[in-house]
């Protein structure tokens, strides 16, 4: 099993400003195109059952905290609240989150010994974007 716990620094984005702005709607397309552009760092710890995540970008973080599967409200970085259930597979962490509008937002994290593949998908316009960390 490869080490979750861990710091990373974003590497690379591929689709990610189309897909926020797909998830976020027409109301936050300035705020789609900032946090595209972020180079955002994560914190990864574990406290017995419990898995905490910290993201900071552009002088913002916001920590999560969670069991896995069982939901939580998780905070994203620009303030809105997902009804979200992380589980995991191996070596991967699948998170489902639901979106203001009924869709769907899912990530995969696949974690390697370099580092974070964030694959984002949602499910009513098969939009899907990906994010690379580094381990540091």
């Amino acid at each position: 099993m490869v080490q979750i716990v861990g710091k990373y620094e974003h590497e690379s984005s591929k689709g990610l400003e189309e897909y926020l702005k797909t998830v976020g709607g027409a109301e936050n397309l300035e705020a789609s195109k900032v946090f595209s552009q972020g180079k955002p760092t994560f914190e990864i710890s574990q406290s017995g059952d419990h898995w905490i995540i910290t993201v900071s970008n552009e002088g913002k973080s916001s920590t999560t905290k969670f069991i896995l599967g069982t939901p939580y409200d998780e905070t994203m970085p620009h303030g809105l609240v997902l009804k979200s259930i992380t589980t995991r597979e191996g070596d991967k962490f699948v998170t489902v989150s639901d979106l203001p509008d009924g869709n769907k937002s899912i990530r995969v994290y696949q974690f390697t010994d370099a580092g974070i593949s964030v694959h984002l998908s949602e499910n009513k316009h098969g939009v899907k974007a990906e994010r690379v960390y580094k381990r540091v």
